[in-house]
């Protein structure tokens, strides 16, 4: 009796600390997932870009007239398409090893306690994509100076992750923007 007694509140003192410490726990999870998610994606379209400079070569079709003053730029909608690809391609590849590669989160950041932050045993946690990589091109001219204006062409990245978290799935966004090409246009002085 004693012995069901004792257990009973061992039992009851361990949901009552997993209850006390499970919202942090998603919490740190989340932002560790998120930066985790961004830092895939960042470091993906990295690699891409570099390994195939092609990719962002010709962007831009720029037209003179007769006297070599630029009058107009077009983005060339195919190689900009062609990019596009290439770079969610590699980020859905590069987050689908992310299950390969735990999560591990110290014990006593989920305790809340600032002495015990960062120190303890690791947890260790599942992270999987829960959805395709969604991406949408962006450009924008800005002002850069005295008759002088820059076009960027960034790509905006959102993917959802999930964290497995003692047989939880803790949903998390992550978005990240890449820039892929930018062009400075000089124009004359007056």
């Amino acid at each position: 009796l004693w012995l069901a007694i004792g257990l009973a509140l061992v039992l009851f003192a361990l949901q009552h600390i997993d209850q006390a410490i499970r919202p942090l726990t998603a919490q740190v999870v989340q932002y560790q997932c998120r930066a985790l998610a961004v830092r895939t994606i960042q470091t993906a379209c990295n690699s891409i870009l570099e390994e195939n400079s092609g990719l962002y070569d010709d962007l831009y079709v720029v037209q003179q007239d007769e006297a070599g003053r630029i009058q107009s730029i077009a983005i060339d909608s195919a190689r900009i398409n062609a990019l596009e690809d290439a770079l969610v391609d590699q980020v859905n590849q590069s987050l689908c090893q992310l299950q390969q590669i735990p999560l591990r989160i110290p014990l006593g950041t989920l305790t809340g306690i600032q002495l015990l932050n960062d120190r303890g045993p690791e947890i260790a946690i599942q992270v999987q994509p829960l959805s395709l990589v969604t991406s949408q091109v962006q450009s924008d001219f800005s002002q850069a100076g005295v008759n002088q204006t820059r076009l960027e062409v960034t790509v905006c990245f959102s993917v959802q992750v999930g964290a497995l978290l003692a047989g939880e799935v803790i949903p998390v966004d992550a978005q990240a923007e890449v820039l892929a090409a930018q062009i400075l246009i000089v124009g004359e002085v007056p």
